[in-house]
């Protein structure tokens, strides 16, 4: 895939699925599941005898409701696709973020924001989604002061980064494909929006918290 301002048409076995036969695969998956359920069900009244037993019984029955909760945002960020490209100050798409998904206490760097061409809904998705992450990071270890924090770095030619860094308990493995399959739907939607720009995610911790870098051409 090329750069921003000319990424090439994936090959056609590489395309993503129409959004209709994600639908209808979806809906077939439902089944299995619907059916799951209903035997854990039966299970879980011919052993109310057994605690063990009955404790594995309600563990499967939560990864279940995990499972049915998760399918459908998965399917979401297969069906996502890169729509028309507009020049745009990284900067603008970052406040838009904030505002459009109402997220607060995060504390936006001063500096040289550049622009970048892209899909503006897709990036201020992905953002958003890195925000969300970093606000719940830092919350989840009690920390309030000082917030989550975005910048930009521009020191890799052809390319520019956005950083956010929260004051979470960090990562204890940086590897980002272990990370985005560990982390759920939020960064596996940012990765897909990355990869269609011809960009990529990459993971530090920096001391106490973790960094998110999401690299786009510039």
């Amino acid at each position: 895939m090329g750069g921003l301002g000319g990424a090439r048409s994936p090959p056609f076995d590489r395309m993503p699925p129409p959004r209709e036969d994600l639908d209808r695969i979806l809906h077939d998956l439902r089944g299995p599941l619907n059916s799951m359920v209903m035997h854990v069900e039966v299970l879980k009244r011919a052993l109310a005898e057994d605690p063990d037993a009955l404790a594995s019984v309600a563990a499967i029955q939560g990864e279940l409701a995990r499972l049915t909760r998760m399918l459908p945002a998965a399917f979401d960020v297969l069906a996502l696709e890169r729509g028309e490209s507009a020049r745009v100050s990284l900067r603008a798409l970052v406040d838009r973020a904030l505002v459009e998904h109402r997220l607060a206490k995060v504390q936006v760097l001063d500096g040289a924001w550049p622009e970048v061409d892209g899909d503006g809904d897709l990036l201020v998705l992905a953002i958003a989604h890195l925000v969300r992450n970093a606000l719940a990071a830092t919350s989840a270890a009690g920390r309030e002061d000082p917030p989550p924090r975005i910048g930009v770095e521009t020191g890799e030619p052809g390319r520019v980064t956005l950083v956010v860094r929260d004051w979470g308990t960090g990562f204890k493995k940086t590897n980002p494909t272990v990370l985005v399959r560990l982390a759920g739907v939020g960064l596996l939607t940012v990765e897909r929006v990355a990869r269609l720009h011809g960009g990529h995610l990459s993971f530090a911790s920096p001391g106490d918290g973790a960094e998110v870098r999401l690299t786009l051409p510039a």
